[in-house]
């Protein structure tokens, strides 16, 4: 965000070059405030999707350097470990074509947490940190209803997929993106406890297992504020 709109009369909005950023500084700080209440309350680790703000001085007012984070594309992964985060979840599927810049993230000193939801690609994600001798750490996407990626927490492939990813293997992952369209309240506290279900139900299978799940990781804005433990 360039400092010339940071002044105390800033030009009109006819005035401003377009693609802009515009920011309600109070509203922000209060929505900030709010959802970190929010997680704190119930003793959980706040790692917030910062794929809308993608900049480092907003950043910094939701999680301080070093604090864990989680983006949507490796650029933002890369951006923002460059400006000093180093716990980053990359909460996309993560595809062959993507391993290199991974790698190299990981070879910088980044804990990058990555999510596969295939067994095939949990295999190639394996051979590659033996090929490369870089440790990954790849969580599993778990399907809670959204249906745009991730196994059923019952599906038959989990515990192949948990197997394929070996030593890679990290936990489980989940979002209710289903939740944004919730027209009311009550529903957005069904799609949190649907989400919080699904998740520790794979994670309970996996651990019957022999696969202990380091990351439990869940949440979207509308979940994590509807107050479900």
């Amino acid at each position: 965000m360039s400092s010339e709109y940071h002044h105390r009369s800033p030009p009109s909005l006819a005035q401003l070059p377009t693609p802009c950023l515009l920011l309600e500084r109070d509203k922000l700080a209060r929505n900030l405030a709010r959802m970190a209440s929010a997680v704190a309350a119930r003793g959980v680790k706040f790692r917030p999707h910062l794929k809308t703000a993608k900049s480092a001085e907003i950043a910094h007012l939701a999680a301080p350097a070093g604090s864990p984070i989680t983006v949507s594309t490796l650029r933002e992964a890369e951006y923002f470990a460059y400006h000093g985060w180093n716990d980053i979840f990359y909460a996309v599927g993560l595809g062959p074509g993507k391993f290199a810049r991974a790698t190299a993230l990981l070879r910088d000193g980044v804990r990058l947490v990555t999510m596969v939801d295939h067994p095939a690609t949990a295999a190639a994600v394996y051979a590659h940190a033996l090929q490369t001798d870089v440790p990954f750490h790849t969580v599993i996407e778990i399907d809670c209803g959204d249906h745009r990626g991730g196994v059923p927490p019952d599906s038959d492939e989990l515990l192949t997929i948990a197997r394929n990813l070996g030593p890679c293997f990290a936990g489980v992952a989940t979002h209710g993106g289903f939740s944004y369209a919730a027209p009311h309240r009550s529903a957005q506290v069904a799609a949190a406890r649907a989400e919080a279900a699904a998740v520790v139900y794979a994670a309970s299978i996996l651990q019957g297992a022999g696969f202990p799940s380091e990351i439990v990781s869940l949440g979207s804005s509308p979940t994590a504020l509807a107050g479900v433990d």
